[in-house]
């Protein structure tokens, strides 16, 4: 039995060797893209200085609208825990677009786009989830990059399961030589440890990584993978792409680049801002006749809470925009009803509070809001949202390691590096082992 199990390990590991170490190293990449990044360029993350108080909203969104075209509005703004980090705004008549702003200055730092083409680690993503194969948006066509990366994960999960098969040992003394790696027994006895018992100590998580990445290669994966957990996915799939947390933005053409998505697409966080801007878009055209201005509610509040925020209302262009006084007011009740928050997102209507929840890095919640008062009307919280929407978030910490903090990322990274390194060294003992035998004959 071992023997055909053996065969098939390594039949199937010689033609996609090579695509499996590209992959794992290109994950083990982006496990820490943000860190590395926040060293490299610490200016396009945090501003130059911090000040007392920042600019007050009402006075800060038409500093920023002047240097958009007309064409364009705010239509969000994402509040980051930390005082020294930028703004993030979202835009009306600019895609998925929107921008790092510093808010003592009013400065527009960056564009911020979930697409990214250019520069080491978005070249990176792309290498990981399409192997450089130009991105589709017609989903009736195949992306051959995604079919090859797809498969090479699926193969890879029968290569770890015949490996764990093949690993069994029959004796204690085996399994002490096979836990065990040499550094002083040869060249060939290193690289031979290294594979079986490397391979072995980081075997599950090699598994999770490449069973959780496959939901986003293959549809019907996807589809039997949620009945698993007992939900049905929906009509376009029910599965996004992986996503950035909204204080950790994945930038292009040398913009920060954060916390890394899978590849491509920036996002679940980012699809859901947008359909709230949307929304947020028909609550200012509908209730754009009612909103008045605002009785000295919007005075900065910078000893409440702990928060440094203004208010205010801004008229915008000659015509009456978002009363910004009333997003400070929401901001700040829902700061100091959430210390733990990483970022907070208002627009018209709605506010998002993302904060740390064990296990899923996409976890948040969601309050409604009359725009007129600020009083809070709606609450959707994570805990009591469908099991659909949070597996989605599981899914996706535990693809990249994130779901038990810096501990269980670290062991992802040692893995992403041991898997890279398993099919070098397979063909290393390959190779050397049929060397030996054909000078043998």
């Amino acid at each position: 039995m071992k023997k055909i199990v053996l065969k098939l390990h390594l039949w199937l590991s010689i033609p996609f060797g090579i695509v499996i170490s590209i992959l794992c190293l290109t994950g083990g990449l982006l496990v820490f893209e943000t860190e590395i990044l926040q060293i490299v360029t610490p200016s396009r993350y945090y501003v130059k200085e911090v000040k007392e108080h920042a600019i007050p909203l009402e006075q800060l969104i038409p500093i920023i609208q002047q240097q958009l075209p007309d064409t364009v509005s705010i239509s969000s703004v994402t509040f980051p825990a930390e005082a020294n980090r930028y703004y993030r705004m979202g835009m009306t008549g600019m895609g998925r677009l929107s921008l790092l702003v510093d808010p003592y200055t009013g400065e527009v730092i960056n564009t911020v786009s979930p697409y990214s083409n250019d520069k080491f680690f978005p070249v990176v993503r792309r290498l990981h989830r399409f192997f450089m194969y130009p991105m589709q948006r017609d989903s009736d066509k195949t992306n051959w990059g995604k079919m090859l990366t797809g498969t090479a994960t699926l193969i890879f999960v029968f290569i770890l399961i015949s490996g764990i098969i093949i690993w069994i040992p029959k004796t204690v003394t085996m399994l002490k030589r096979r836990l065990t790696i040499k550094t002083g027994a040869g060249k060939f006895r290193f690289w031979y440890d290294v594979h079986l018992a490397g391979g072995m100590y980081m075997a599950i998580f090699l598994l999770m990584i490449a069973l959780t990445g496959l939901t986003w290669s293959f549809k019907w994966y996807r589809t039997g993978f949620y009945k698993v957990f007992g939900v049905e996915t929906t009509q376009g799939g029910g599965h996004t792409p992986p996503v950035q947390q909204a204080n950790q933005v994945q930038v292009s053409s040398g913009r920060p680049s954060g916390e890394k998505a899978e590849g491509d697409e920036d996002t679940e966080g980012e699809e859901k801002s947008g359909r709230g801007r949307q929304a947020g878009e028909r609550d200012e055209r509908a209730g754009r006749t009612e909103r008045a201005g605002q009785n000295g509610d919007g005075e900065r509040r910078s000893g409440e809470g702990g928060q440094r925020r203004g208010g205010g209302e801004h008229g915008g262009r000659g015509r009456r925009g978002p009363d910004y006084g009333i997003w400070v007011r929401v901001y700040n009740q829902l700061a100091a009803s959430n210390p733990n928050y990483k970022t907070i997102a208002v627009q018209n209507g709605s506010a998002t509070v993302s904060a740390p929840v064990f296990g899923n890095v996409r976890a948040s919640d969601k309050y409604m809001f009359d725009n007129r008062t600020g009083e809070i009307t709606d609450v959707q919280l994570y805990k009591d949202n469908p099991k659909a929407s949070k597996i989605r978030g599981w899914i996706y910490s535990f693809h990249v390691g994130s779901w038990g903090g810096i501990f269980t990322r670290i062991l992802y990274f040692i893995a992403c590096l041991i898997g890279t390194a398993l099919p070098i060294t397979g063909y290393y003992i390959y190779i050397k082992k049929n060397w030996k035998k054909k000078r043998k004959t």
